[in-house]
């Protein structure tokens, strides 16, 4: 009979049995995996990087149990260990960043959907300040503008009674109060989204496909 593999006696080789279970899918089993990592060495970041992953990994962006509250958490607090200790981290900036993201998504609240926007839009603004050419936080930063524009803009749409195949423009006062309150943040938008391009154009040109 085939025996059993010997469990990890160090934390070099929990983080390795932890990677194979993730790659594997096995989130549960990875979870525990680099948790016994993090016991054994608390100050490597890495561990606690791939325990975060695990955790957001198994986060539902909308699922109401307390079961998956918890795993956001759980991500959450390892993401920001890690930061605390290297504030330039950007798997970590990036982690939280796209953790909060999930969960604006998650929410039907429109202000509490608002308030995680912002918050992963101020971690995103903490990656640009380390790597400013990153084109997925100057995308990120793009979308989530239009996405705290546009359910206002389809409210202001179906007060003025507009179908969907109607072109536009708003009539006013609607169009103005939208434009005094939205225009300076769509154009930061779009500072973001052309930062992104502008990084590809680069990237294109080093490296021609």
């Amino acid at each position: 009979m085939a025996q059993e593999p010997a469990a990890p006696v160090d934390a070099p080789g929990w983080i390795n049995k932890g990677v194979q279970e993730y790659k594997s899918a096995r989130y549960t089993e990875a979870v525990e995996s680099f948790q016994k990592a993090v016991e054994l060495n608390p100050n490597d970041m890495a561990a606690h990087l791939y325990l975060g992953t695990a955790w957001m990994m198994q986060y539902i962006p909308g699922g109401e149990s307390a079961e998956n509250s918890e795993m956001a958490r759980q991500a959450e607090a390892e993401f920001t260990r890690v930061f605390q200790v290297e504030p330039n981290n950007l798997v970590a900036l990036n982690s939280l960043a796209s953790l909060m993201y999930q969960q604006a998504q998650g929410t039907l609240d429109a202000e509490q959907k608002s308030r995680k926007l912002d918050e992963s839009a101020s971690w995103y603004e903490r990656v640009i300040a380390v790597d400013p050419a990153n084109k997925e936080a100057n995308y990120s930063l793009g979308v989530i503008q239009w996405a705290k524009w546009y359910p206002a803009w389809m409210r202001a749409r179906a007060e003025l009674g507009m179908r969907p195949e109607d072109p536009g423009p708003l009539r006013d006062p609607a169009r103005q109060q939208l434009k005094q309150k939205y225009t300076s943040m769509l154009e930061q938008g779009i500072s973001y989204l052309e930062r992104r391009c502008k990084s590809i154009r680069n990237i294109q040109t080093r490296w021609p496909i």
